[in-house]
């Protein structure tokens, strides 16, 4: 399937605008964001970004499918749905380890029960802070469909 297609079949339900995204498009204009550039990104992917203007820096795991990102890349969607990254290592079950590489500067975990949506302008565009591999998204795949009892 395309984009075009996939977008044909489902932009009704991009411009229903829930409360989160109002109210991030609203904090946008209010507070602007960190960002300099949206470019493409896509699912597995490891960007730094701030759930608040506030607040600290941190990295995310994109974990919603390409079509969505490439939505928000267009400009037709402003949310996108991730996963938080730690580097308080826990033991549980409910967290895969990344090990340290590319920009991710010591061994992290993914928080898969943390699953949460954040507007496009949350996060910083700058660069990739690393990729999970094929394995690693299998995992996270795996733990949050546990988690969600799916």
């Amino acid at each position: 399937m395309t984009y075009n297609e996939w977008y044909s079949q489902n932009k009704n339900g991009l411009k229903c605008n829930p409360k989160s995204q109002k109210f991030s498009f609203a904090d946008f204009i209010e507070n602007g964001f960190e960002s300099k550039i949206i470019k493409p990104f896509k699912r597995g992917e490891v960007y730094f970004g701030k759930i608040h203007k506030k607040s600290k820096k941190r990295p995310f795991l994109i974990y919603q499918n390409d079509f969505l990102n490439e939505a928000c890349f267009r400009g037709e969607y402003n949310s996108i749905l991730v996963l938080p990254l730690s580097g308080r290592i826990v033991e549980t079950n409910l967290r895969v380890l990344i090990s340290k590489r590319d920009n991710l500067t010591k061994d992290s975990q993914v928080v898969c029960n943390a699953l949460g949506v954040i507007g496009v302008e949350r996060l910083i565009f700058d660069e990739v802070v690393t990729t999970l591999s094929d394995e690693e998204l299998r995992e996270v795949d795996k733990k949050v469909k546990e988690i969600l009892g799916v």
